[in-house]
């Protein structure tokens, strides 16, 4: 399998790709409650990310076969911003901006690559997809260390296994699932 820089042609997929993959994790869940408002939700605010992640100066890798995506952005420049969110409620906006407030005061300082989103299509899961992802970011990088958050404690343990340790307590927003942030050494 091949990890590879998404093409400006593949956005499309690309949010296709991570709204599937976070359908039913935690903290989008919380986030988006109700299985329809969050299939309606989740494009719409992975596209928000993925145009604030390009901005950013970030990358959006894929695998060649388009079963999964990561986000990158240079520590510190995941903005989005708001109005990228029109379409979602007053009320998954307030959790969106609570949660995007703690993601900051939990952030590290200093130079690093924040992988804000890891995901793989419901069908390509347990293959190893995720880790070839990450492993590719990791490589690109080289000698700056990388972030992230794990929402499951199924996604730390992929994250651990590729070298990342926690980075400080888990953090939730109030009535939230906890997010635990995690830190990689180069």
């Amino acid at each position: 399998m091949i990890v590879r820089a998404a093409q400006p042609s593949e956005m499309d997929t690309v949010v296709e790709v991570l709204a599937e993959a976070f359908q039913n994790d935690p903290v989008s869940r919380w986030v988006f409650p109700g299985d329809e408002r969050r299939a309606v939700a989740q494009p719409i605010f992975h596209r928000a990310v993925l145009t604030g992640t390009l901005a950013a100066g970030g990358h959006v890798d894929v695998t060649d076969d388009l079963s999964g995506a990561v986000l990158w952005t240079p520590g510190g420049e995941d903005d989005v911003d708001g109005d990228a969110f029109a379409g979602l409620t007053g009320e998954e906006i307030g959790r969106l901006s609570a949660l995007f407030e703690l993601m900051t005061e939990h952030a590290p300082g200093g130079e690093y690559h924040h992988a804000q989103f890891i995901g793989v299509r419901e069908n390509a899961r347990r293959q190893g997809i995720g880790a070839r992802l990450l492993k590719h970011g990791l490589d690109r990088y080289g000698a700056v260390p990388a972030y992230l958050e794990a929402s499951s404690p199924e996604s730390a343990k992929l994250y651990r296994r590729l070298g990342f340790r926690d980075h400080g307590p888990a953090f939730a927003a109030e009535g939230g699932p906890p997010m635990l942030p995690m830190w990689r050494e180069p």
